[in-house]
């Protein structure tokens, strides 16, 4: 009688034994099945990761597509609404455009050419790809990446609200964009580039050039006329300007709030103007530079660390007039802060 209540007693706390820890078993078996699994890509392959808050048109990602033959020196012209724009020129005369994630794309030929017949202007378009209503000219592309391939001798014409602006190797560039960086490099004869609220980048350029920002700064380097008169200019409005190696002989740099900075050498016979209403001017030259400065400064001091020959200097109703010149003064350089400093520095 004892041993089988032995018996029973043992399989009474085996029993309760396994009531209290199934649910433990139940949560450690849920845990493992949650574990985020590691994907390894074959040899060979690379994974994608997708980024997130990706445009999608009906819970998926869409892609378009079209190309089309042209003239070598096409005039290019297209809107964009919003998304990161690139626009490379490449040796094949082919527009060719894609769309990720976004709207269709329409080729729109505008005029041809009545020697060769191929179209010598586009217009690029978009239309929303759930909307089958015929396309307007006016509709603009929109997506997350925007890409276009065009011949290197084309002239494009942008205008964007929020975007991503990046242009390469092609003959020459209009870009105005309500919102959005603007990035330029290796345009050959010129350049027009606006931006509201953006920075604007220019390099290894040349023709006539004119950079406007509202709230952003301007910077450009190694940049040259392509003809004869070609003249460079920028504008912000609040921001800074940085300008490294520009050959061109006629300079038009202001700025509102924002300081001025000018790396490289004065042509001869070149006139440059350099303004801003609050920021400092800072000019590094050459020790054996050859030009005439006129400064007018406020609320601030000049200070030159190459030799000056003092023409005149003079109080007048607030500010400082120097006028100097240095080695025989071959060039015109026009400096004017009404709150901030003006240096001179040796390159």
């Amino acid at each position: 009688m004892t041993f089988r209540n032995t018996i029973t007693r043992k399989i009474s706390l085996t029993v309760f034994s396994l009531l209290c820890l199934a649910p433990f078993s139940f949560i450690s078996a849920q845990i493992v099945e949650i574990k985020p699994k590691v994907v390894v890509a074959p040899a060979g392959q690379t994974v994608r990761v997708k980024r997130k808050n990706k445009k999608v048109v009906g819970g998926r990602e869409t892609f378009a597509e079209k190309s089309i033959a042209v003239d070598a020196k096409v005039n290019i012209s297209l809107c964009v609404s919003e998304g990161n724009l690139k626009i490379t020129g490449w040796e094949r005369n082919e527009i060719r455009a894609f769309v990720a994630n976004g709207s269709k794309i329409n080729l729109k030929v505008q005029q041809k050419s009545r020697q060769t017949n191929n179209p010598v202007w586009v217009m690029v378009t978009g239309s929303d790809p759930t909307d089958e209503k015929e396309l307007s000219s006016e509709e603009c592309l929109s997506g997350e990446e925007i890409e276009l391939d065009v011949p290197r001798g084309a002239i494009v014409n942008v205008k964007g609200r929020t975007t991503e602006t990046k242009i390469e190797s092609v003959r020459k560039v209009d870009v105005k964009n309500i919102g959005g960086d603007i990035s330029l490099n290796n345009i050959e004869q010129g350049i027009k580039a606006a931006t509201y609220e953006g920075d604007v980048m220019v390099e290894n350029s040349g023709g006539a050039i004119t950079l406007e920002t509202a709230n952003g700064n301007i910077v450009a380097f190694d940049v040259a006329p392509s003809e004869i008169g070609d003249i460079f200019k920028t504008k912000t409005t609040s921001g800074a300007i940085t300008l490294e190696r520009i050959e061109h002989r006629q300079l038009e740099i202001g700025s509102n709030s924002g300081s001025i900075k000018f790396v490289g050498a004065f042509n001869g016979g070149g006139q440059y103007d350099f303004r801003t209403q609050n920021g400092t001017i800072l000019l590094l030259i050459p020790e054996k530079s050859s030009c005439k400065i006129n400064a007018l400064y406020g609320f601030g001091k000049f200070n030159s660390e190459i030799k000056l020959n003092i023409l005149t200097e003079n109080n007048i109703s607030r500010s400082q007039r120097l006028i100097a010149s240095i080695g025989g003064g071959d060039a015109n350089v026009n400096l004017t802060t009404y709150s901030g400093a003006i240096q001179i520095k040796k390159q």
